[in-house]
C-alpha cells in the first residue's frame, strides 16, 4: 500500500518532534566528537615476505638461516646459485652533478683513473673530479691545489680506482672512492665505496639534463658486503637468512635487466625504487662489521654461487619487513598481485620485547582525521574489514550528522605515515578482532611446522621432490608424518624425526604419473599426539615434454 502525501508530512512532523525531545533530554544529548584518535598497532614495513624480526626470534630459537626463509617463503627451495655476476647499483640517481676523490686504505693505495672517451687520466687523493651532464653527454673536470682541468666530454665517464678487480692503470693497494652530489661534502661519513667501478650517465628529463651515478660490482660478495638492513650483533642465522633474501633479490632485479631511468638494476633505498639499503663499504667497516661479512661468506657455495631462495628453479624477488603483527601479508593483500612464494604465514617471533614496534601507538587529532575521511568531523571510527593476517582492510569514518565513509588499510596507512598496517585498536576498541598466533602467559606452548616443496610444486614426470620444513619451538625426536590426501582421506605415506634445530626433510625420487594431482600436508606428533600440522600444498606433475 501507497502512503498518501498527508501521512508522509505527518510522519515527518512525528519524527521531527521525537528527535526534538531527545535533543532536550540530557541523558540523550549526541556525544562529542573525540578530540583524538589512538591508533595502537603493531610492526614496521608492508608485512610481505622475511619479517626480519621474526627471522631473529627463529635464530634464538636454534632454527638456521634455511629454515627460516623457507619459512617465510612458501613453496620455495633454498639452493646454490651461480651470483659472479656484475650488478648495476644507482647510488645517485637524475642529479644536477657529482664529484669524487680517492682516500687511501692501506698504504700504498689512494690511486683513481677517470675515462672520458679516448682520454684516460689516473689521480691520487688530492684530486677532485667534478662530473656535469649535458644533452646525451658528460664533461669532466680535475681540480688539484686550486687549478682545474677541462678533461673533455663524452656519452658517459668510468671512474675505477686500486685495490679492486679491475683498477684499470690505477694500481696500488685498497682504495676508497668518496662519491658526493651536489649537496653533500667529502668530509660527512657515508657514500664511501671499495669495490667495482662506477660510471657517470647522463640522462634526459623534464628538468633537463641530469646525471646517473652507477656503482658495478659482484652480487657474490662485493654487493653484499655492503647491504645495511638489521644489525651486526643478531645472531649470525638471522643474518644469514638477511643475506640470503638479500641475495634473491638482487638476482631477480638482475634477471629483469637495466632500468633506463637509472641506467641500474636497482637503487642504493634511497630511491626512487627504495630497493634494499646499499651503504657500501659504510657497512663493512662499522662495529661488528665482520659479523655481517662473516655472514655473506657463510652463504657462499663456492667461488661462483651461493645461497639463493628459489620458486621453480628462479631466484624469487625475496621481499622482506621490519616485522608485522604477528602473521606475515599475502602479496596480493598487500600490493594486488597474488606470489606463490608470498602467502600469509605464522610472525608471533617478531612480537618479543627486544622489538620496539612489537607495539606503538598514534595520536591522531580530530581535525587530521575528518581531513583525511573527507568529513566536516569523526564522531566514530571503526576497522571494519582485516585480511587474514590481521592487517586493517577497510575503516569506516561515522561523522556526527551520521555520513560514513570507508577507506582501504593502505591508503589510510599513507596518509598518516603509519608504522605499519596492523593496527589492532581505535580507541581501544578493535572492530573485528585480531587473532594473534602466539600462547597467553602461562598457557601451553604452541608448536607450528613448515612445509616446502621444492624445486616445485609442478614438477615434470620422473623428476624428484624435496619436503623440507621446521617445527617450532625447534624440538628434537618429534615425528613428522608426511600425509597424501587419498580418497577424501589423510593417509601417512612416510616419517621422519625432527633434528636438534627442529627440522625435517623427506625425498620422493620420481614424480608419476604425468597428469596426477597430490594433496599433501604434514602432521608432528609428540608422545602420540597431533602438536602441530602445516597447510596443505598440492603437487600436479606435468608431462616431460
Amino acid at each position: 500500500m501507497l502512503a498518501s502525501p498527508t501521512s508522509g508530512r505527518l510522519a515527518g512532523l512525528t519524527a521531527a518532534l521525537l528527535v526534538g525531545t531527545l535533543a532536550m533530554s540530557p541523558g540523550a544529548q549526541a556525544a562529542e566528537p573525540p578530540q583524538n584518535f589512538a591508533l595502537v598497532g603493531s610492526g614496521w614495513g608492508h608485512g610481505v615476505g622475511l619479517s626480519q624480526w621474526g627471522a631473529y626470534g627463529m635464530a634464538k630459537e636454534g632454527m638456521d638461516a634455511t629454515a627460516i626463509v623457507s619459512h617465510y617463503f612458501a613453496n620455495t627451495e633454498v639452493a646454490a646459485t651461480q651470483d659472479d655476476m656484475d650488478i648495476r647499483v644507482g647510488v645517485l640517481i637524475q642529479v644536477p652533478g657529482a664529484q669524487v676523490r680517492s682516500e687511501v686504505l692501506e698504504a700504498g693505495g689512494g690511486a683513481v683513473e677517470v675515462t672520458v672517451g679516448q682520454n684516460v687520466v689516473v689521480g691520487g687523493p688530492a684530486d677532485v673530479f667534478s662530473f656535469t651532464p649535458g644533452e646525451g653527454f658528460v664533461s669532466v673536470q680535475r681540480s688539484i691545489g686550486g687549478v682545474v682541468t677541462d678533461l673533455g666530454s663524452a656519452s658517459s665517464a668510468t671512474v675505477r680506482w686500486a685495490g679492486t678487480r679491475t683498477p684499470g692503470t690505477a694500481t696500488g693497494s685498497a682504495t676508497l672512492l668518496n662519491v658526493t652530489g651536489p649537496k653533500a661534502r667529502f668530509n660527512t661519513p657515508g657514500h664511501r665505496y671499495r669495490y667495482g667501478y662506477f660510471d657517470m650517465v647522463p640522462v634526459a628529463t623534464s628538468s633537463g639534463p641530469r646525471l646517473n651515478v652507477v656503482n658495478s660490482l659482484r652480487v657474490h660478495d662485493e654487493y653484499l658486503y655492503g647491504i645495511s638492513e638489521v644489525s651486526n650483533s643478531w645472531p649470525a642465522a638471522a643474518l644469514q637468512a638477511q643475506v640470503i633474501a638479500a641475495r634473491s633479490y638482487a638476482l631477480s632485479k638482475v634477471k629483469h635487466g637495466i632500468r633506463k631511468p637509472c641506467a641500474c638494476n636497482l637503487d642504493d633505498g634511497d630511491g626512487p625504487y627504495s630497493d634494499q639499503f646499499f651503504t657500501g663499504w659504510g657497512k663493512a667497516s662499522s662495529a661488528m662489521g665482520n659479523m655481517w661479512v662473516d655472514a655473506v661468506n657463510a652463504t657462499h657455495v663456492s667461488e661462483t654461487t651461493a645461497l639463493a631462495v628459489l620458486y621453480a628453479g628462479v631466484p624469487i624477488s625475496a621481499f622482506y619487513t621490519a616485522s608485522t603483527g604477528g602473521m606475515t601479508q599475502a602479496s596480493k593483500d598487500a600490493w594486488g598481485g597474488a606470489l606463490p612464494f608470498a602467502v600469509s604465514v605464522d610472525d608471533h617471533w617478531s612480537l618479543i620485547p627486544q622489538n620496539s614496534n612489537a607495539s606503538w601507538t598514534v595520536n591522531v587529532p580530530q581535525a587530521r582525521m575528518a581531513e583525511v575521511f573527507g568529513l566536516p568531523d569523526v564522531g566514530s571510527l571503526s576497522i571494519t574489514e582485516r585480511y587474514i593476517s590481521g592487517a586493517v582492510k577497510k575503516f569506516r569514518a561515522t561523522a556526527s550528522d551520521g555520513t560514513a565513509k570507508e577507506i582501504s588499510g593502505t591508503e589510510l596507512l599513507a596518509r598518516l605515515k603509519l608504522k605499519s598496517p596492523y593496527v589492532n585498536t581505535v580507541n581501544g576498541e578493535a572492530g573485528v578482532p585480531v587473532v594473534v598466533p602466539v600462547a597467553a602467559p602461562g598457557a601451553p606452548v604452541t608448536m607450528t611446522v613448515s612445509m616446502n616443496i621444492g624445486p616445485t610444486t609442478t614438477p615434470k614426470e620422473g623428476a624428484s621432490l624435496k619436503f623440507r620444513g621446521q617445527v617450532a619451538p625447534a624440538t628434537k625426536g618429534l615425528q613428522v608424518d608426511r600425509q597424501m590426501l587419498v580418497d577424501g582421506v589423510w593417509k601417512t605415506v612416510a616419517t621422519k624425526l625432527t633434528k636438534t634445530n627442529g627440522s625435517y626433510s623427506f625425498k620422493i625420487k620420481k614424480s608419476v604419473p604425468a597428469g596426477a594431482v597430490y594433496n599433501y600436508r604434514v602432521v608432528v606428533l609428540q608422545n602420540g599426539e597431533v602438536v602441530a600440522q602445516s597447510a596443505e600444498s598440492v603437487v600436479t606433475v606435468l608431462p616431460r615434454k
